[in-house]
């Protein structure tokens, strides 16, 4: 018994002996081998992490490029140079590139633009324009941004998605001549104008039978038809003052 014993003893030395040798020997020749570092792997995990490993290994970090990804958490890893188990000096910079939600982003103001202008300013950004619509306006010509389903200056980030309305042109409105007659001049004065009509020269006639100032007789037909832009002039003949 006292044979096994010795011999136990002895094995548990030697067990000893080869695990003190290898962290203080072998370990380090596969770390840093000829004066050179092996560089670690670092994709695939955060930030901290990385640095933790780094610090260990007398290795620094520098950002080479930044991604962002949904679905891959903030200060993820992505890639790194030199690659994993390439041969370094001390204090070298690993470079990395990590995923990280971009700056605060301002929706672009779409409106008055062209819907190729629009697509153009949504891109730069990466939003994504899922939608365009199109509908009659009397502001804004044909292919003209009218409305945005993001207002401007709201914060978004890429690959939110963005709704345009695009004008068709004008509608085909039109205005009605409005019957003036036996009204006051003040009355017809503000109807032409509520109608999108302008007053004309008035002349006046005299009429014992109507208040002054009352219309008797037009230069437009009531109930005639007009384009709404264009500018009529109605002429008015009133009574006198008497």
């Amino acid at each position: 018994m006292k044979i096994i014993r010795d011999y136990l003893l002895i094995f548990a030395g030697l067990g000893i002996i080869v695990a003190l040798a290898f962290n203080n020997v072998i370990l380090p020749l596969y770390v840093n081998w000829n004066n050179e570092i092996r560089v670690p792997s670092l994709t695939h995990t955060d930030l901290d992490k990385a640095t933790k490993i780094l610090n260990e290994r007398t290795l620094e970090w520098t950002i080479k490029d930044t991604i962002f990804r949904r679905d891959i958490p903030s200060r993820f890893i992505m890639d790194q140079y030199p690659e994993a188990g390439q041969m370094v000096k001390e204090n070298r910079k690993i470079q990395l590139t990590i995923n990280l939600p971009p700056a605060k982003l301002e929706m672009p103001d779409l409106i008055a633009i062209t819907e190729r202008q629009a697509k153009i300013a949504l891109d730069r950004l990466a939003l994504i324009l899922v939608e365009t619509l199109v509908d009659s306006s009397d502001l804004y010509e044909r292919t003209v941004v009218i409305r945005q389903s993001v207002l401007a200056g709201l914060p978004v980030a890429p690959g939110d998605s963005i709704t345009i309305t695009v004008s068709l042109g004008k509608r085909n409105l039109k205005k009605t001549m409005p019957d003036l007659l036996n009204k006051s001049l003040d009355v017809a004065t503000r109807t032409l104008e509520s109608q999108g009509f302008t007053l004309g020269e008035i002349q006046t006639t005299e009429n014992s039978e109507l208040l002054p100032n009352t219309v008797v007789s037009q230069s437009v037909t009531a109930g005639k038809e007009f384009p709404r832009e264009r500018n009529i002039l109605v002429d008015l003949l009133i009574t006198d003052g008497y």
